[in-house]
Protein backbone atom coordinates (compact mmCIF):
# COMPACT_ATOMS: atom_id res chain seq x y z
CA UNK A 1 0.00 0.00 0.00
CA UNK A 2 1.14 3.49 -0.81
CA UNK A 3 2.03 5.73 1.49
CA UNK A 4 -0.21 8.88 1.42
CA UNK A 5 2.02 12.05 0.24
CA UNK A 6 1.83 15.40 2.18
CA UNK A 7 2.47 18.72 1.08
CA UNK A 8 4.25 21.58 2.86
CA UNK A 9 3.67 25.03 1.81
CA UNK A 10 5.73 28.12 3.53
CA UNK A 11 6.25 31.61 3.29
CA UNK A 12 9.44 33.27 2.78
CA UNK A 13 11.16 36.23 2.29
CA UNK A 14 13.38 36.41 -0.66
CA UNK A 15 16.61 36.68 1.95
CA UNK A 16 15.13 33.60 3.60
CA UNK A 17 14.64 31.91 0.83
CA UNK A 18 18.45 32.46 -0.67
CA UNK A 19 19.56 31.33 3.27
CA UNK A 20 17.76 28.23 2.30
CA UNK A 21 18.73 27.36 -0.86
CA UNK A 22 21.99 28.33 -0.07
CA UNK A 23 22.19 25.91 2.91
CA UNK A 24 20.56 23.13 1.22
CA UNK A 25 23.75 23.40 -1.93
CA UNK A 26 26.71 23.77 0.30
CA UNK A 27 25.10 20.59 2.23
CA UNK A 28 24.27 18.74 -0.69
CA UNK A 29 20.85 18.29 0.81
CA UNK A 30 17.05 19.13 -0.49
CA UNK A 31 14.78 21.46 1.14
CA UNK A 32 12.85 18.44 2.45
CA UNK A 33 16.54 16.54 3.72
CA UNK A 34 16.85 20.24 5.42
CA UNK A 35 13.46 20.34 6.98
CA UNK A 36 12.97 16.62 8.56
CA UNK A 37 16.98 16.64 9.47
CA UNK A 38 15.64 20.10 11.24
CA UNK A 39 12.42 18.59 13.20
CA UNK A 40 14.35 15.31 14.31
CA UNK A 41 17.29 17.74 16.01
CA UNK A 42 14.67 20.20 17.52
CA UNK A 43 12.48 16.95 18.87
CA UNK A 44 15.20 15.06 20.44
CA UNK A 45 18.03 17.23 21.56
CA UNK A 46 17.79 19.93 23.99
CA UNK A 47 19.76 23.18 23.01
CA UNK A 48 22.66 24.10 25.25
CA UNK A 49 23.50 27.61 26.09
CA UNK A 50 26.26 28.12 23.62
CA UNK A 51 23.62 26.95 21.21
CA UNK A 52 21.12 29.10 22.27
CA UNK A 53 23.52 32.10 23.07
CA UNK A 54 24.78 31.55 19.28
CA UNK A 55 21.29 31.91 17.91
CA UNK A 56 19.84 34.72 19.29
CA UNK A 57 23.29 36.50 18.66
CA UNK A 58 22.46 35.26 15.02
CA UNK A 59 19.09 36.76 15.25
CA UNK A 60 20.37 39.93 16.45
CA UNK A 61 22.82 40.19 13.73
CA UNK A 62 25.59 40.13 16.29
CA UNK A 63 29.03 38.42 14.94
CA UNK A 64 27.53 37.58 11.49
CA UNK A 65 30.37 37.79 8.38
CA UNK A 66 29.48 39.37 4.89
CA UNK A 67 30.69 37.56 1.91
CA UNK A 68 30.25 39.03 -1.67
CA UNK A 69 31.29 35.47 -2.87
CA UNK A 70 30.70 31.96 -1.83
CA UNK A 71 35.05 31.55 -2.72
CA UNK A 72 34.98 34.69 -0.31
CA UNK A 73 33.16 32.40 2.52
CA UNK A 74 35.47 29.60 1.11
CA UNK A 75 38.66 31.14 1.75
CA UNK A 76 38.11 32.59 5.03
CA UNK A 77 36.86 29.18 6.37
CA UNK A 78 39.66 27.79 4.68
CA UNK A 79 38.08 25.71 2.65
Amino acid sequence: MASKVITYTIDLSSKEHKRLQTTTSLFGLTMKDLFLLSVEEFTHKKLNKTTEKALKDTDLGKGLHKFNTVQEMFDELGI
